[in-house]
Formats: structure tokens, sequence, C-alpha cells
């Protein structure tokens, strides 16, 4: 048998490889999960291999600091959802961080399962460990960035992404003398428009 059939075009999905069919799992839209699953029955749940995606997150370190922001979030109204809204409260000069969840650090590395930020990360980290442990499950998709806490400038760099338009950096950053001419490159480079902050 052909691996494909020239007269109706049907590709046998029951001889394609299992991490050919885990890998377009993770890149298919979750409106198709349904379709997906009916058609792999044998791969079990469409969920089960799927990156988990975190639309505005605030991650940290601290369980103090992630008690203190889980009940931010049962306190906050969602009303800077809207994108026009929230624009207007940004202001043009910084941005006002919100979230949907709040996760430990070390709630993500007992997972041990990559994981995706599409909107807003906020960063809250009392050691630049914490950074190191985190780093290699984040997928970097976020157009928004809060540091907050302890960094060093490898590491602010390395998150600041060609996706990222605002970042807010409101904790302490270790620069070393040989990184400040970087520092002002890189920085007069992020600012090349008004939607840049």
């Amino acid at each position: 048998m052909p691996f494909i059939e020239y007269e109706n075009d049907n590709l046998p999905l029951l001889h394609l490889p299992y991490a050919f069919k885990r890998r377009l799992i993770q890149l298919s839209p979750l409106a198709n999960s349904t379709t997906i699953s009916t058609a792999w029955s044998d791969l079990g749940t469409v969920s089960h291999h799927r990156r988990e995606c975190l639309h505005k997150v605030f991650i940290t370190d601290d369980k103090n600091v992630c008690k203190f922001a889980r009940e931010e979030l049962n306190n906050f109204i969602h009303i800077l959802d809207v994108d026009w809204i929230r624009y207007f409260s940004d202001s043009p000069f910084t941005i006002d961080p919100t979230w949907q969840s709040v996760i430990l650090v070390d709630e993500i590395v007992a997972k041990n399962q990559s994981f995706v930020v599409d909107d807003t990360l906020v960063l809250y980290f009392t050691s630049t460990e914490s950074y190191d442990r985190l780093i290699p499950l984040m997928i970097r998709s976020y157009s928004r960035l809060v540091i907050y806490g302890q960094f060093s400038w490898a590491q602010v760099k390395h998150l600041i992404h060609d996706k990222v338009k605002k970042v807010r950096i409101m904790g302490k950053v270790e620069v070393k003398h040989k990184e400040y001419n970087d520092v002002v490159r890189f920085m007069l480079r992020f600012a090349r428009g008004i939607d840049y902050k």
C-alpha cells in the first residue's frame, strides 16, 4: 500500500509516526481538538499532549508574595481585560500589570511541563536561581513584561524578546561595568515606536 492514495488524497493516519502526531497536536488550535481526538483515539486526550497556555500570569518564588498576589487576584475586577480600557489605564509612560493566575516556581518545576505565556508575564523573584529553574520550561510569546526582584542584565535581556512591546522593571538588575554600553544600545533599540514602553 502506498503512503498516500492518489485517487482521493487520503493520508493513512494509522501509519503516521507517534512523534509527528504529538507535534501536530501541540501546533493545532484548540478549536480542532475534538476532531483530532476522534481521528487519533490511540493518543488519548488531546489536552494531555498540549502545552499549558497562560494568558496573564504572575510567577514568583516567594510563598508570601504568592499569597498576596492570589488575594489581589480574588479582589480584582477584570475590567482591564478590554484592550482600550487597558491602554488608558497603562498611561503613556508605564504599564499597570494585571494577572489571571498566580503560580509558584516550585509548582512549575514539579510539573516539569513546558508552558506558553501569550500576553502578560509578571515575575517576582527573590533570587536569580529561580530564573534558571523556570526559563527552560517557559515558551516566550508574551508582549508585556513586568519584573520585580533580583535579575542579572543577561537574564533581563533574554526575557525581552522581539514580541515584547511593554516592559516595567521594578526590581534590582545587576549590570556589570563592561555591560553598560550594551544596556544603552539595547534600550535605544527597544524604543522603536509609540507602542513600546
